[in-house]
């Protein structure tokens, strides 16, 4: 049970990962990286679904039904981390646009 929980913990590094860097094109390949994997994921399952049973005996999980719901738990969790940092940096550049936008028609108006 213990490398089951260590191999957890190596799952969850990449969707921090994810969730702590930036919003720069290495992250966006990153995440589009992630985002076509786990589809792909998901038919590969649907096709061959003794291969999670292999993998879950192979890491030492139980049932490779857990295995997959480890899987995507990751990948929740990654999304909501990057939805959360997406609408942190859009709140962050509306809050500066609207400031930018005050300060032009404020000296707009004393132009008049």
């Amino acid at each position: 049970m213990l490398i089951v929980r260590f191999l957890l913990v190596i799952l969850f590094v990449p969707a921090f990962i994810v969730i702590a860097r930036s919003l720069g094109s290495r992250s966006r390949a990153l995440r589009s990286l992630l985002l076509f994997s786990f589809p792909s994921l998901v038919g590969f399952s649907i096709i061959f679904p003794r291969i999670w049973q292999t993998m879950a005996d192979t890491l030492g999980i139980d049932k490779g039904v857990d295995l997959l719901l480890y899987v995507t738990v990751l990948t929740l969790v990654t999304y909501i981390g990057y939805s959360f940092g997406k609408f942190r940096y859009l709140e962050k550049r509306i809050a500066t646009l609207v400031q930018e936008l005050t300060l032009l028609r404020g000296s707009e108006s004393k132009d008049s």
